[in-house]
């Protein structure tokens, strides 16, 4: 009996603790430009910024260029900029009239000096260790990004 008893308590315990587990959470800011928008994920837990992923979408015409070709080269430094960054996933899509950067920051595994050399506009003032989601949204929304609902 004392077995069943305790292996219901266990069973309790464990939903109750499943249950105050917080979700990591995404919240989405948006800046569009004549040719240029640019999305930024915030993937957080209550007000710990962890990771950001930020989308770039650069129309040809807005480089000065035309082809996909151009473009490639153009953008090749930028490519060799993000490449072996411990924290830093980049890619970059060229399509036909635009090219689509992606850059996936983890804020727990990037270091200081690498994330400044790139200078990304959405970084956290602060430490990242300590990135606030509430103060990297203010600080978006005063660059003139809108908060998707």
């Amino acid at each position: 009996m004392k077995k069943i008893f305790w292996g219901i308590v266990g069973v309790v315990v464990l939903f109750s603790l499943s249950a105050c587990t917080v979700q990591e959470q995404t919240t989405i800011f948006v800046l569009k430009q004549e040719d240029e928008h640019v999305k930024v994920q915030n993937i957080h837990k209550k007000d710990a910024l962890l990771k950001q992923k930020i989308t770039t979408t650069i129309q040809y015409k807005t480089m000065g260029i035309t082809t996909k070709t151009k473009a490639e080269k153009l953008l090749e430094p930028s490519k060799k900029l993000y490449t072996n960054k411990k924290g830093i996933h980049y890619t970059i899509d060229f399509n036909e009239k635009a090219a689509v950067e992606t850059v996936e920051v983890d804020l727990k595994k990037v270091s200081t000096k690498d994330a400044k050399e790139i200078s990304l506009i959405s970084l956290p003032n602060e430490s990242f260790a300590s990135a606030s989601e509430e103060a990297n949204e203010a600080q978006l929304i005063k660059l003139g990004f809108k908060k998707e609902k």
